[in-house]
């Protein structure tokens, strides 16, 4: 009789979930590519559609960190009031904070069960198979050796991406229930290594080693890896020669201007001296403010570097200090969160929990350097953020699913 209740239960869930989560597979599949903004949004639209329908039937989710939510809302809101272009500021906060939001919530809601995340890992590993294939034939069929602006978009952005992937490759490992997937994720880490190499984006290894680093301590502190000390180690300075290997070489066949004469050095200067002549206010929500409020701080010889190429001063220029606490405090909350979930007894919600930690801190680190938290990677990372929370607040009864660390 159980088996059977089982097989009806597997059955229910194999021809209902698909339906409500394809917008939201599609979004993730085509999400990173470029010129695909309609039908992004058409997706999240409609994936907003069985969330309503959710919210009707089951009531609103619980919004992790809503109250820095809020804040970081209201501070964007706030900076309308001294914007040196309202309009554009609001089509800013339009984009980023709301459409944001939307794919937070819908996530959230949806992600309901292990073969919800499944479905939805699947999408997004195949999304980045297409991407990768893309971008590897643009650029050698292009005879260049540095990743092009083609159909996988610029190195930059790709390198950024490749962060947020990883964390959910390694969540999918306790996800998945294939009796190979270990081999299968561990081969699609390596070839996200090796695009990497071919990608030759510095920031992207420095990151990358500090993410590492961090997994290796979790996953040993939470019992997923049993390793010696020694060779933990071991493996933790092998993983920083490595990332200094390919700074060095990214720098290298790049023909990169050493750290002293990188143009955003002078650039920070001039931003952070704009930000404490008015410390309480902005010139307005978005990425290109710096531009259109202190056109003298653009680099002439520098044409790229048109906003200040790091996401905290970038808020700094648009809604001054405050807004810079705001920033800080969101990741600082969700970062607290998914270092909670990473207690849990559960083992895919504390492998979530670790891997929303190295998501955050990835994301963070990579946009101290530049600001691509915007348009598809914002959305990127609140889709993957509200996946993470979204399971583990529905595997269990109590709300996230948390319950006191066995040691």
């Amino acid at each position: 009789m159980h088996r059977r209740i089982e097989r009806a239960r597997k059955q229910t869930v194999a021809m209902n979930f698909p339906v409500r989560l394809l917008p939201l597979a599609v979004l993730l599949f085509i999400l990173p590519f470029p010129q695909t903004v309609a039908l992004r949004l058409l997706a999240l639209a409609i994936g907003l559609v069985p969330s309503a329908w959710t919210w009707h039937k089951a009531g609103f989710p619980k919004i992790p960190a809503r109250t820095v939510l809020l804040l970081w809302s209201g501070c964007a809101l706030l900076s309308l009031a001294t914007a040196v272009d309202p309009a554009y500021s609001l089509g800013e906060i339009k984009n980023e904070i709301g459409y944001a939001m939307a794919a937070f919530l819908s996530f959230l809601t949806l992600t309901r069960t292990r073969e919800d995340a499944a479905l939805l890992i699947v999408s997004l590993i195949l999304g980045n198979l297409a991407l990768t294939a893309f971008g590897l034939w643009d650029t050698y069929s292009a005879g260049k050796t540095a990743w092009v602006n083609g159909r996988a978009g610029g190195s930059g952005t790709y390198s950024t991406y490749l962060l947020a992937l990883l964390p959910v490759l390694l969540w999918s490992g306790t996800v998945l229930e294939h009796k190979r997937r270990w081999n299968l994720i561990s081969g699609l880490i390596v070839l996200q290594l090796l695009v990497a190499v071919v990608v030759e984006q510095r920031t992207f290894w420095l990151v990358f080693a500090l993410q590492a680093l961090i997994a290796l301590y979790l996953l040993r502190a939470r019992g997923f890896i049993t390793i010696p000390a020694s060779r933990a180690r071991a493996i933790g300075i092998a993983a920083i020669i490595v990332s200094a290997l390919a700074v060095t070489g990214a720098a290298l066949k790049r023909q990169s201007l050493g750290w002293e004469q990188d143009p955003r050095l002078a650039t920070w200067t001039g931003v952070a001296a704009q930000i404490l002549d008015q410390p309480l206010t902005g010139k307005g929500f978005g990425i290109e403010t710096m531009k259109k409020a202190y056109p003298e701080l653009l680099s002439k010889e520098y044409t790229a570097v048109w906003h200040a190429h790091n996401l905290f001063l970038n808020y700094g220029m648009s809604m001054g200090v405050p807004g810079m606490v705001a920033i800080l405090g969101l990741f600082f909350a969700l970062l607290r969160q998914f270092w909670l979930l990473g207690r849990s007894d559960d083992r895919i919600i504390a492998m979530a929990g670790i891997c929303g930690v190295l998501l955050v801190v990835g994301v963070v680190a990579r946009n101290l350097t530049n600001d691509f938290f915007q348009r598809d990677l914002a959305l990127l990372f609140w889709a993957i953020a509200g996946m993470f929370f979204g399971y583990a607040q529905h595997a269990l009864t109590k709300p996230m699913g948390l319950r006191p660390a066995q040691t």
